[in-house]
């Protein structure tokens, strides 16, 4: 089994973040790669720098999730410590690339339904992971409708190959009958 960071705080409460920014404010100031709002309370980009990392809480956000692995290009080998010392949140599932895996959506779901108030801010290396399994999440957990979710990963990239089976297997899974175009 691989190991997953996780700061506790996180399953404990909702954290209370002084002068949270709006979402309007997050996207002009968020300044990351790939940066995309897929809904009020998460938010995707890709890899930020560590300035980026440790300014995170003071743009309003209460939890990381990180779905790079820890071998992926541009990672940032503290980021665990940088964003836990800002007050926030951090958990890494390293989703493997080239084989993603059931398991990682179902521990990335549960994490979310437990932190139903927070500002989550999800990233891997360039947002293709984080925006397809927002968009998962969304489609299955939120009840939002599979086009509309859709639009945030359409934004950034087209799934195929490996991505492209993964996506239906987990939707098919959950009874949906949507096909990722």
């Amino acid at each position: 089994m691989r190991k997953r960071l996780v700061d506790v705080s996180a399953f404990s409460a909702v954290l209370a973040v002084a002068g949270a920014i709006s979402v309007s404010d997050a996207q002009q100031e968020a300044g990351l790669l790939n940066y995309v709002v897929a809904s009020d309370r998460l938010h995707t980009s890709g890899q930020p720098d560590s300035e980026q990392l440790r300014t995170l809480s003071d743009r309003g956000f209460d939890l990381v999730i990180n779905l790079a692995t820890p071998t992926s290009p541009n990672t940032v080998p503290e980021e665990g410590q940088l964003v836990t010392q800002g007050g926030i949140a951090y958990v890494n599932i390293p989703v493997d690339w080239q084989a993603p895996a059931y398991e990682d959506f179902e521990f990335f779901s549960g994490i979310l339904n437990q932190s139903r108030h927070e500002q989550v801010l999800i990233h891997c290396m360039v947002n293709y992971r984080a925006s397809l399994f927002t968009f998962l999440y969304r489609t299955i957990h939120q009840g939002v409708a599979p086009e509309e979710a859709y639009e945030a990963v359409a934004a950034l990239w087209k799934p195929e190959d490996q991505w492209l089976d993964f996506g239906h297997m987990v939707l098919d899974r959950h009874g949906f009958d949507y096909r990722l175009p």
